[in-house]
């Protein structure tokens, strides 16, 4: 299960006056955990009884969630009141004026902060609940709600157990959060609220545009974007070990193949069949890079030279240590994907992992070396290299050629082994693409800030 969930949900154009009651709610409820022990384990009172009934009745399928199995074995005001949240939470669209009014009277009084309401947005502006109601309940247009939900005892060690933080977190984002949703930023309208529940603390959202034509929509994407967004910001502090031990991890790949490509040149020093192998593999990538006109880089290649780069790192890649370590990079990949989601990436070939983009390119830059030289070595018309071809047989010129091919393999493995001592900075300059920008920014600024402070 992910650390972090986020449930998106959409209201079509002239949602708001029916969803003006769930403003209210989430502005105006505590939560579970303000009931003492003695409180929760009371029998459920008629009034929450009552309201779970009408509930079941407009929505049967409510039966099937895991508090309204815990209700029904234990009728308390603690159960009652736990299936009630989840129920409007999860169907908010049931919270009438009516609805609302009778809710109010089966629990006890979000955070407040003092104030009487928990409703808060951008700025730290206290707002009037009545007026933005009003407000709310006029727009015309698509409605959309985000509620990001994380496990009681994250919120206490990352100290998301108040309205503040949330506020905070969700007003440094909010630009991002309204690009997913496709609202321009000028005419965003957005309200949260905290609900301080005992098992999973949990934040509402409410948005949509102030334009009166803008078509705001959220797509599939956009929602994996969104919870990529709140768990990579609410873990930023673990996921920055996480990415640590990557880096760490891929150096250490890098050094392994390095040492690869060292055996492998000895290899072809000695007659080795392996060696033989890959040094047809590059013979055939170099004269296809001689076909080549423009950029030498693989994101620039045809697809058929890219298979054959691809080709030719994985091979480096199949040793054991390589893959072995492979392996550890890719489970530190996938613990960052569990902040927020079950769906971990695929693994890909090491030749296809981006993280890893920069081998390729050094490759194909020593392959299109290697083919300049073999270019200069092919004999012109009349000269001296074309009379010593027809003096000498076809054995004798298969040998040669053979005797080119293997010194400018040698060649490729001691310029590729240098390449792998001094790094990839030369081919490759970019950042790791598997690691937000912004993020990595912000991680840089905070070890600076670390290294300051010591």
């Amino acid at each position: 299960m992910p650390k972090v969930i986020v449930k998106c949900r959409y209201y079509k154009s002239g949602s708001g006056k029916g969803l003006g009651g769930y403003m209210n709610y989430i502005a105006t409820r505590e939560g579970v955990e303000k009931l003492s022990n003695d409180q929760r384990t009371k029998p459920a009172t008629e009034a929450q009884i009552e309201m779970i009934e009408g509930l079941l009745k407009e929505n049967p399928s409510l039966k099937n969630a895991s508090e309204y199995r815990l209700y029904s074995k234990d009728k308390t005001v603690g159960t009652a009141s736990e299936f009630i949240s989840h129920a409007l939470e999860s169907r908010p669209e049931l919270l009438g004026t009516e609805q609302y009014l009778r809710y109010m009277a089966t629990r006890p009084r979000v955070d407040k902060r003092g104030r009487a309401h928990g409703l808060f947005s951008s700025g730290g502006v206290d707002l009037d609940l009545d007026d933005e109601i009003k407000k709310f309940e006029a727009h015309k247009g698509n409605v959309y709600s985000v509620i990001i939900s994380i496990k009681r005892e994250d919120a206490q060690r990352l100290g998301y157990n108040s309205a503040e933080r949330w506020q905070s977190m969700i007003g440094a984002n909010i630009d991002r959060i309204a690009k997913e949703h496709h609202i321009p930023l000028t005419s965003m309208r957005w309200y949260g609220a905290f609900h301080n529940e005992s098992h999973h603390p949990h934040v509402h959202m409410l948005l949509y545009s102030t334009e009166e034509n803008n078509h705001a929509y959220l797509t599939k994407k956009g929602i994996d974007n969104l919870r990529h967004l709140f768990g990579t910001e609410i873990f930023k502090n673990e996921i920055y070990e996480t990415y640590d031990r990557q880096t760490e991890i891929r150096n250490r790949i890098t050094q392994e193949m390095r040492e690869r490509f060292r055996r492998l040149a000895e290899e072809l020093r000695t007659g080795n069949s392996a060696g033989k192998d890959y040094q047809e593999k590059l013979a055939a990538l170099a004269d296809r890079l001689n076909g080549v006109s423009g950029k030498k880089q693989y994101g620039y290649l045809p697809k058929g030279i890219k298979a054959l780069v691809d080709e030719a790192v994985d091979v480096v890649a199949a040793d054991e240590r390589v893959s072995g370590l492979y392996d550890l990079w890719y489970q530190a990949k996938c613990s960052v994907y569990q902040t927020y989601t079950d769906k971990m990436p695929e693994k890909l070939p090491l030749s296809n992992e981006n993280a890893f983009k920069a081998i390729r390119n050094a490759l194909v830059y020593e392959a299109a070396k290697l083919g300049i030289q073999f270019r200069r070595s092919v004999p012109q018309p009349g000269g001296r290299h074309d009379v010593l071809q027809k003096l000498t047989s076809k054995s004798d010129r298969t040998r040669l050629d053979s005797i080119r091919i293997r010194s400018a393999a040698l060649r490729f493995f001691s310029s590729l082994a240098q390449v792998f001592e001094n790094g990839f900075s030369k081919y490759d300059p970019s950042e790791d693409e598997d690691i937000d920008r912004q993020l990595r920014r912000e991680i840089r600024a905070v070890k600076d800030g670390i290294q300051l402070v010591m």
